[in-house]
């Protein structure tokens, strides 16, 4: 690693095997500590299709949140530098030039950060008989791999696709940690895939960087896997057009957009993929020209109990600070909660109060609009409220602001690129959604009224 500019937080991070110590300078995730396998839900994984890079690429995919998670951003710079040091199984197809770079240009274009990722030779066998044959056969190019959470858009898009077909087509990787919706072991009717891996922080270090950017890396690659296991090509990434597009659209205050969602990023990750496996994945976006609200009214025509989108969760509070009587909520007011708020006003679909913190935007005041005995109003919340509020209002501001719009075609160009479509079709559909979205802001803000504190804040 070159020198390091005065002001950059850096880290070196060595995944190393069990009872191995690492060089001095450098950091240890212990595979079995920091690093911890589930032999059950790893089974799963291993159709006749297997081999050892598929476990490396877990490995991979673990060490880079890690890395992610253990390195707090400057107050003063976005950019961070990581030199990753990771033991693999066949470590001259790993050194490879295409391998190595696809993975740190796709990394460093996610996440804003310097990569610099060196192999190690493993010395633990992974080619050993696992205990249970895998729920799935390879060879069924008919299969759709999609991510499932616990977020409202991967539920809508999830039923979505399996309306249109047989459901058992469906194989759902699920990438979120709630536990009461996974299925029963027999999955035949509604296949899932349960992320193999968990990755725990040092006792008493924690996490230093909540922005984790590297969940677009994590959820993709492992849609991927899953693609590449069955013998599919397809995935199918649930993201609506507001949420994958809107955060590149809109700049933010640190300046580098966030392309978690975002076709280039999904073309960089196919990359990654054909150097790994030498086997093309093709992710698509069923829902990108539709804003949020427009999928949720396509979710609620098919799926008639309200539990299915109320008990979704959208907020990027921590529990801790979203909680009350002890019942965890949405916050209501980060820029996930209010998308998530827009969209249930714009597809008419009721949803309950008592759903968020933030039970009332219309109130006048900030700390009034929060439900009664809520005594955790601080200053970061409000910050909150207005980064969220006006992520929304400028993102509605684009099609028609004669200072936004060379952004949005530079945009539709690149999207284009991406999507091969033309670029007149990429603008006329880019336009299209800041069409809607932003009719859906203005009678979502219309109906908050203007003396509201969302109001007051976007005056």
């Amino acid at each position: 690693m070159s020198a390091i500019p005065v002001g950059i937080p850096a880290v070196r991070v060595a995944v190393i095997e069990p009872g191995r110590k690492p060089d001095d300078g450098w950091h240890a995730a212990e595979i079995g500590k920091a690093i911890v396998f589930d032999t059950e839900d790893l089974d799963d994984y291993r159709t006749k299709n297997w081999d050892s890079r598929v476990y490396d690429a877990m490995l991979l995919i673990a060490a880079v949140e890690y890395c992610d998670k253990v390195l707090k951003r400057s107050g003063l710079r976005w950019t961070r530098r990581f030199e990753l040091r990771l033991p693999v199984h066949d470590l001259a197809h790993w050194q490879k030039p295409d391998v190595a770079g696809t993975i740190v240009g796709a990394l460093k274009f996610l996440t804003g950060d310097d990569w610099n990722i060196m192999f190690t030779v493993a010395s633990v066998d992974v080619e050993r008989d696992f205990s249970q044959q895998s729920l799935f056969e390879w060879g069924d190019p008919g299969r759709t791999i999609t991510p499932f959470s616990d977020g409202l858009d991967s539920r809508a898009v999830s039923a979505m696709l399996a309306a249109k077909g047989r459901a058992d087509r469906l194989i759902r990787v699920r990438v979120g940690s709630k536990a009461d919706d996974r299925p029963l072991r027999d999955r035949r009717k509604v296949p899932f895939l349960n992320i193999p891996f968990s990755v725990k922080m040092r006792q008493g270090g924690g996490i230093k960087e909540s922005s984790v950017r590297s969940r677009g890396f994590k959820f993709t690659l492992l849609s991927a896997l899953a693609a590449y296991l069955v013998g599919t090509h397809d995935i199918a990434m649930p993201e609506s057009g507001q949420g994958a597009l809107g955060p590149a659209l809109v700049p933010t205050s640190h300046g580098y957009e966030d392309y978690r969602n975002h076709p280039r990023f999904l073309r960089k990750m196919e990359d990654v993929v054909q150097a790994i496996f030498q086997y093309p994945v093709y992710f698509r976006l069923p829902q990108l020209w539709s804003t949020k609200g427009q999928t949720l009214a396509a979710f609620a025509a098919i799926e008639t109990d309200p539990d299915e989108w109320n008990r979704t969760r959208s907020c990027w509070q921590q529990s801790r600070n979203s909680s009350f009587d002890g019942g965890r909520r949405h916050c209501g007011i980060c820029a996930a909660c209010m998308l998530r708020r827009l969209s249930f006003h714009s597809s008419g679909v009721s949803e309950p109060k008592e759903n968020y913190i933030w039970e009332d935007l219309g109130a006048r005041e900030f700390a009034d609009g929060a439900v009664v005995g809520f005594t955790k109003v601080t200053r970061a919340m409000q910050r909150y409220s207005i980064a969220g509020a006006l992520h929304l209002d400028h993102l509605a501001e684009m099609r028609s602001s004669p200072l936004r719009q060379p952004r949005v075609k530079r945009s539709a160009w690149q999207l284009a690129e991406h999507l091969q479509i033309s670029t007149g079709e990429a603008e006329e559909r880019l336009f299209g959604l800041l069409e809607q979205h932003e009719k859906e802001w203005k009678a979502f803000m219309k109906d908050l009224g203007p003396k509201s504190f969302v109001a007051q804040w976007l005056a």
